[in-house]
């Protein structure tokens, strides 16, 4: 009977230190903003102007659960599951799918990380430092949607950092019915940190359906920060063969001023030029944030969008040639 009492005793301690060595977060965003849009086109043709209440567009709403388990001996088992929603509305956001912000499992060692499933891309991961990102960023221009994306089906490798240098590797398998490496991605980065300075480079190299075609991807970006200023440069070159693009880039020349505790202010010129043709575009972003606390923060966005030749890039509709679009957006984002 004592030894019965004494298993079971061994038992339940075994159990409670399990429990101890893993942990999952529940975390999320809540964020909506009051726009107004002037040239607003639709497919027609038509043109208004809108006032509407919209998800937030400098971060997204979102729920998720992340978690990681001490295996011993310094590896550790990882998740994440994230779902985007439309706070206006209640909706999913994106394209309906449960946790359309990402879905992998993996393991973390001395060896780097590795992980696997629907996961945001090397380009997302290192660029964002750079471009600027949120919904007014240089991926909203029609060749540069990889400079932040998702991908299925895919294994991502990140090296330990060493002397401040970090590579990655992602590879995502297509999948495709049609050929054996149709859909393929593939994308590599490298990154370095010291002290104030920041910097990296990615190349992205995705096949289309029946591997016909390869869309094609490159970029670089710095920033330094000193003191209450933070300076940053980014530049991508895209080849889009799937859409019989010419070559196009992008760049993103930027300022951040961290003014007060709850103050900080950006300041960014994006443009793009499409090699060969008048077709260029650029647009000019100034965002205000002001922290009600370390959570929570009221945001005021201005962004005017150019467009020259046939060019019709935009944010809202459908855009027009050659004309410009102009937002001004009042968001309140809460960080739980």
């Amino acid at each position: 009977m004592k030894k019965a009492i004494i298993g079971a005793a061994l038992a339940c301690a075994a159990s409670t230190t399990w429990a101890q060595s893993s942990n999952v977060t529940l975390y999320g965003i809540a964020s909506t903003d009051v726009v107004s849009v002037n040239n607003v086109y639709d497919a027609s043709g038509s043109k208004k102007s809108q006032t509407r209440i919209d998800n937030g567009a400098i971060a997204a709403s979102r729920i998720g659960f992340r978690g990681k388990e001490d295996l011993g001996d310094g590896l550790s088992a990882l998740f994440g599951l994230e779902a985007g929603l439309n706070l206006d509305d209640g909706k999913s956001s994106m394209d309906g799918r449960l946790f359309n912000r990402g879905a992998f499992v993996g393991l973390d060692g001395g060896f780097g990380t590795v992980t696997v499933g629907r996961q945001w891309n090397l380009n997302d991961d290192v660029m964002c430092g750079f471009f600027i990102c949120g919904g007014y960023a240089a991926f909203r221009y029609t060749e540069f949607d990889w400079l932040s994306d998702l991908t299925n089906n895919s294994v991502k490798y990140y090296t330990p950092k060493v002397a401040g240098l970090r590579a990655a590797v992602l590879y995502s398998a297509g999948e495709s019915t049609v050929s054996a490496n149709g859909g393929r991605t593939v994308e590599s980065a490298v990154t370095y940190e010291l002290g104030g300075f920041n910097a990296g480079a990615t190349w992205h190299d995705g096949k289309n359906a029946d591997a016909s075609r390869d869309d094609r991807l490159w970029s670089l970006g710095a920033s330094y920060k000193l003191g209450d200023w933070r300076v940053r440069g980014a530049y991508a070159n895209s080849k889009m063969e799937s859409l019989s693009l010419p070559t196009a880039i992008a760049w993103d020349v930027g300022i951040d001023w961290f003014a007060a505790p709850q103050w900080r202010l950006a300041l960014d010129h994006v443009a793009r030029n499409q090699k060969t043709t008048e077709n260029d575009s650029h647009f000019e972003r100034f965002i205000v944030w002001y922290l009600l606390s370390k959570r929570t923060d009221i945001n005021l966005n201005l962004v005017h969008m150019s467009n020259d030749g046939s060019a019709r890039e935009r944010f809202y509709g459908s855009g027009a040639a050659g004309k410009g679009q102009t937002v001004a957006s009042l968001g309140l984002t809460h960080n739980f």
